[in-house]
């Protein structure tokens, strides 16, 4: 006989308590409550929440569950999570298939290994000058100073953006993440207007900038119209921007944390260990919507539910990986699902590998004696259901 969970607000989840360190409150939901519905105390909505690395896995490539906004509740179209709807950024990728499949197939071979190596002179120019300049500040905040600005100039180069508008560009990213969703979109609208306006410069002008790629192979079998390889282009600027500049930031606070690590040269494995362990998504933006009841370890998820992946919480899986809260370069574990799984892994992935190699390895060879510019107790938190991240991150550099 299977159960219904009822609605809850969980006392540690999305409290300031638990953005500060949310690993704790992740252990207990994934051993004693893996499939919780939970009334979110920041929007109008009751999320079903999935902890466990195997059922995030699966559910990730379930039928049962679409990630078409077409198919969600009007409640959460109405809580504010709804991130571009309406704006025509929503035509890219979280779609179901066929849709889907098709833009997948057009910008994976688009995004081939051969052109994310070629971006490789992009992303070590940019991560030496950036070490450069940090040299000449007096107190070095990370974050703000290397890992945002590394993200913004990569994508922005990445799609062919001139370098005088790639300070517009963030400061729309920036705006897109604002709990203040009138802004956000008015935000996300800007952006998808700006690459509008790239498309038709490319049109008559392409180089081997991603956008000029895209518009190429739009005129294939499976091409792309207009709209779509706008929200794509406009999708991979938001994506390759934030969640990148977190990740090498939380990269960096761990391998200072577990100064046994190698970090003089950062390989590939290095990278997949900090992913799995110091990913910047806890909550996969990406959500769920079931359209037929779905059971799980006993409890019924019905028909109409949402549902949001805590791949946090997944990737530390006690089950899965030994000590999963040590980072250890030389784990052999499983993969992570740091960018999902499935129809909907995540597309820049492979830049953002590039980026954390090559940028970590600049930075420590650089600065090989960086330290905390704080105690690490006072390191601020950055406060959103969704990333694991800090507010800001000031070093020592020798």
């Amino acid at each position: 006989m299977t159960s219904v969970a009822k609605p809850s607000l969980l006392p540690d989840i999305f409290s300031v308590e638990y953005y500060a360190d949310p690993f704790p409150t992740l252990a207990w939901l994934r051993e004693n409550d893996p499939v919780t519905e939970v009334a979110l105390p920041f929007a109008d909505l009751d999320l079903w929440l999935l902890t466990r690395h195997d059922d995030v896995r699966a559910l990730s490539t379930d039928p049962r569950l679409s990630a078409d906004t077409r198919s969600a509740s009007e409640r959460f179209l109405a809580s504010g999570l709804a991130m571009g709807v309406g704006t025509g950024w929503e035509r890219a990728f979280v779609l179901d298939p066929p849709d889907h499949t098709r833009q997948r197939r057009v910008v994976g071979g688009t995004l081939t290994p051969r052109v994310v190596a070629g971006w490789e002179s992009v992303v070590s120019r940019t991560a030496a000058e950036l070490v450069d300049a940090m040299t000449e500040e007096d107190e070095p905040d990370l974050l703000h100073s290397f890992a945002y600005p590394l993200a913004i100039t990569t994508i922005g180069t990445v799609l062919g953006a001139p370098q005088s508008d790639h300070a517009m560009l963030r400061g729309w990213s920036d705006a897109a993440t604002s709990p203040d969703r009138e802004a956000a979109n008015a935000a996300l609208l800007a952006t998808l207007d700006y690459v509008r306006g790239q498309m038709e410069v490319k049109r008559g002008r392409q180089g081997d900038d991603l956008l000029s790629l895209l518009l190429r192979a739009s005129d294939g079998e499976d091409r792309l119209d207009d709209d779509e390889v706008a929200a794509v282009a406009a999708n991979l600027l938001g994506a390759a921007y934030d969640t990148t500049a977190n990740f090498l930031a939380n990269a960096v606070v761990a391998l200072l944390d577990h100064p046994d690590q190698p970090r003089a040269a950062v390989t590939d494995r290095v990278v997949e260990e900090l992913l799995r362990h110091s990913g910047p998504v806890l909550l996969s933006p990406v959500f769920r919507f079931a359209v037929e009841p779905v059971e799980l370890h006993g409890v019924t998820i019905p028909e109409g539910a949402t549902l949001g992946f805590l791949v946090g919480a997944a990737n530390r899986d006690p089950h899965v990986y030994a000590e999963p809260d040590r980072l250890s370069a030389a784990r052999t574990d499983p993969p992570h699902v740091a960018f999902g799984h499935g129809p909907h892994h995540c597309v820049g992935a492979a830049l953002a590998r590039l980026e954390a190699r090559i940028g970590l390895t600049t930075l420590f060879a650089r600065f090989p004696n960086l330290g905390f510019g704080v105690e690490r107790s006072r390191l601020a938190h950055r406060v959103s259901p969704f990333m694991y991240g800090f507010a800001a991150l000031p070093v020592t550099l020798d």
